[in-house]
C-alpha cells in the first residue's frame, strides 16, 4: 500500500478516538489531587497509558 492510498482510506474515527483518550489521561494527570498512595498510582497509570497511546498514534499515523 503506498502512502497516498493509506491517506485516502485512513480511519479518521480511530485517530480521533486515540487522540481523545490521550487527552483524557493527560487531564487526569494534571487535575488529580494527590491525597494518598492510591491517587499517586492512578496518576502514574494515567501517565503510562498516555505515553503508550502517543506511541500507538505515531505508529498509526505512519501507516505501519
Amino acid at each position: 500500500m503506498n502512502i497516498s492510498e493509506f491517506e485516502r482510506r485512513k480511519p479518521r474515527k480511530t485517530r480521533r478516538a486515540i487522540t481523545s483518550l490521550i487527552e483524557k489521561y493527560k487531564k487526569i494527570i494534571l487535575e488529580r489531587p494527590l491525597m494518598d498512595d492510591e491517587d499517586a498510582i492512578r496518576v502514574e497509570m494515567a501517565a503510562d497509558f498516555a505515553k503508550d497511546l502517543e506511541n500507538l498514534k505515531k505508529i498509526f499515523e505512519k501507516g505501519e
